[in-house]
């Protein structure tokens, strides 16, 4: 008798224990994070360390949403935290969306791992956008991998030059091209296909740990300081973006992103990070 009492105890015991514990499970705050493709694997990163700190915090780094899509998931309360590519418009600052810039990275012209280059100028890349040249040195076809008109990468590639401007133009006329609409797309199509071309950030070839050639633009690899400098204009700026009454666990991570452990976290993953 005295053996089963015992018994009934130890399980009451186990049954408690399993409650509270799922209790604690169920209390934990879940902080999801969406937005532009290039900045996830960044978030992943800072989202790691920052659990360590805050284990009471899980941090949800959610698939390619792209800028817009981000932003409006954050206003519609989809996600806590957006994360953009560009400046916010007049109606989402309207809407009550407020970024903040947290880092730049520099874009790179890149390509498969086994194109035999190392460097390309303006003008040869003009030329590859336009259809001018469609091999590489060693007789291997380009294949161009291009991102939508509306992309910031686009956009800034079409300010590298007047004739990358027109270049940009030719290239969407021309008929079977690759086109990839977010920023994972593009880099796996860049790994897969063998004499690519393209355009992808450090910061996201670095936390994503691409297997990617990158190219010097003109005799200048593009680096995590070279973003640092006013004057360099191939880059591109993240901000992270919530609403004025975002929670305590988002407001903590940005405060995290902030600090000198989230900082050097950013630098060390190609990107310069900018504290507010």
């Amino acid at each position: 008798m005295r053996l089963n009492i015992l018994g009934i105890v130890a399980k009451s015991t186990i049954i408690a224990a399993t409650i509270l514990t799922g209790a604690v499970v169920a209390q934990a705050d879940t902080l999801r994070i969406g937005g532009t493709g290039v900045a996830l694997g960044g978030m992943r990163l800072l989202g790691a360390s920052f659990m360590k700190k805050h284990p009471d915090t899980q941090i949800e780094v959610l698939p390619s949403l792209g800028s817009s899509g981000g932003i409006k998931a954050m206003l519609a309360e989809a996600v806590d935290i957006a994360v953009s590519a560009r400046l916010l418009k007049d109606e989402e600052r309207a809407a009550g969306a407020e970024g903040r810039l947290y880092a730049r990275t520099p874009l790179a012209v890149v390509t498969s791992l086994d194109t035999n280059v190392a460097d390309i100028t303006t003008s040869e890349l003009e030329a590859i956008y336009a259809g001018e040249t469609t091999r590489w040195p060693d007789g291997t076809i380009i294949r161009l991998v291009l991102r939508p008109a509306s992309e910031t990468d686009t956009l800034l590639l079409r300010k590298l030059s007047p004739g990358m401007d027109q270049a940009v133009d030719a290239a969407f006329g021309r008929p079977g091209l690759i086109s990839a609409t977010n920023d994972q797309d593009n880099a796996d199509a860049l790994e897969r296909l063998p004499g690519s071309i393209g355009i992808a950030a450090i910061g996201q070839i670095a936390t994503e740990e691409r297997r990617l050639k990158i190219l010097s633009l003109d005799g200048i690899m593009p680096t995590s300081a070279l973003a640092a400098q006013a004057d360099y204009s191939f880059v591109k700026d993240l901000y992270l973006v919530i609403k004025p009454d975002a929670g305590k666990s988002a407001m903590a991570f940005l405060a995290f992103v902030n600090s000198p452990e989230g900082q050097e976290i950013l630098a060390n993953s190609g990107h310069s990070p900018v504290a507010e």
